[in-house]
C-alpha cells in the first residue's frame, strides 16, 4: 500500500493495515492553508488558529473576524473544522498587541486566561465565531483551559455572548460544540472534571503540553534534548485522557508538530488515538505511514 501514487493516496481513506479507519485533518493557520488541506485529501481542519488575525498588532472587528472564518468554513468544502478562539501569547502574535509586561509570559496571561480577563475581547470574537456556524461545519475550541472553572467562565461568556446576538436579531448556530485544548498537565489530570461537566471534544495540543510536562521550551536548542514530546510521562498524560474520554463517549484529536512525525504518530495511535491533525506539508507522509501501520499491533501476534 506505501506504493500508492501522490494522487491516489490523497484520495485514498486513512485506515491502518488491520482496517481501523483514522480521521487525519489538518493543522491550519489560514484560508490558504485550509484550501490546501482539502487539495492534500485532509479529512477537515482538526486546529485552525486565529491569531492570524492579531498578527498586524490590532484586533479585527466583529465583522471582519466573521468574514475571516466564514471564509475558512467555505473553503473546507462542508468537512469540519475546528477554531481554536485567541490564544494570545508573545510568540503568536504582533509585537504591537496590548497586553500587559510579563516576567515569564509563557506561564502568565495566555489563552483563555486572557480572555477571561478581556471579556469584550473575547466576547466579540464568540459572536462572530458563532456567527459563521451557520457557514459550515464548526467546532469551537477553547485554549490553554487548566480548570473546571475557568471552562465554566468561558462557558458563561458563550452564554452572554449568544444573548448578545438574540437581542440583536442576528442568527447564528445555536448548537456549536465547544471543546477543551489539553497543553497543561494539570487539565489531563483532571480531565474528568471537563468530559463529565459539558465538554463536547477534547483537542490534546503535544506542542504545549510536551513544554508543560517538561519544563522544556522548545525553540530552545539547549533544552532540545528535554523536549520528549512520546515520553512515558506524555504516554501516561495521555492514556488518562483516553480513559475519560472513552468512558463519556467524548472524541479526542491530537494535534502538534510531534504528530508530523509518523514515529510519534504510530505511538500516539497505539495509544487510543484516532483522529490527528498535521500540518498540510506533513499529510501525505504521515497517511503513507498510518496505512502501513497496524492499530492494534498485538492483535496479530495474539491471533
Amino acid at each position: 500500500r506505501h506504493t500508492l501514487s501522490q494522487e491516489r493516496l490523497r484520495a485514498a481513506p486513512c485506515t491502518t493495515k488491520d482496517g481501523t479507519r483514522i480521521s487525519l485533518m489538518a493543522d491550519c493557520a489560514s484560508v490558504e492553508d485550509v484550501r490546501t488541506a482539502v487539495e492534500a485529501g485532509a479529512d477537515g481542519v482538526g486546529l485552525l488558529l486565529s491569531e492570524y488575525l492579531l498578527l498586524a498588532g490590532r484586533v479585527n472587528g466583529e465583522e471582519e473576524q466573521y468574514g475571516f472564518y466564514a471564509a475558512c468554513l467555505a473553503a473546507a468544502q462542508g468537512r469540519p473544522v475546528t477554531i481554536c478562539t485567541f490564544d494570545v501569547a508573545p510568540d503568536k502574535t504582533g509585537t504591537e498587541f496590548p497586553r500587559e509586561e510579563e516576567a515569564n509570559p509563557a506561564m502568565g496571561l495566555c489563552g483563555v486566561r486572557y480572555c477571561l480577563a478581556h471579556p469584550d475581547f473575547f466576547e466579540t470574537q464568540l459572536r462572530a465565531l458563532l456567527r459563521a456556524g451557520l457557514a459550515g461545519n464548526l467546532r469551537i475550541l477553547l485554549p490553554m483551559v487548566s480548570t473546571r472553572d475557568e471552562f465554566e467562565h468561558a462557558l458563561d461568556a458563550v452564554y452572554r455572548a449568544k444573548c448578545a446576538l438574540r437581542e440583536r436579531g442576528v442568527p447564528f448556530n445555536e448548537n456549536t460544540p465547544f471543546g477543551v485544548m489539553l497543553s497543561i498537565p494539570a487539565a489531563c489530570l483532571t480531565v474528568e472534571d471537563f468530559v463529565a461537566h459539558g465538554c463536547d471534544f477534547l483537542v490534546i495540543g503535544t506542542n504545549d503540553l510536551t513544554q508543560y510536562t517538561h519544563a522544556a521550551d522548545r525553540e530552545l536548542a539547549s533544552a532540545e534534548h528535554y523536549y520528549r514530546p512520546a515520553s512515558p510521562a506524555m504516554k501516561k498524560l495521555i492514556t488518562m485522557v483516553m480513559d475519560a474520554a472513552s468512558a463519556h463517549h467524548v472524541p479526542v484529536t491530537i494535534c502538534g508538530l510531534a504528530v508530523g512525525n509518523p514515529a510519534n504518530t504510530a505511538q500516539y495511535l497505539h495509544l487510543g488515538l484516532r483522529s490527528f491533525s498535521v500540518s498540510p506539508q506533513n499529510l501525505l507522509k504521515v497517511k503513507r505511514a498510518l496505512l502501513d501501520t497496524d492499530a492494534h499491533p498485538d492483535a496479530g501476534e495474539n491471533g
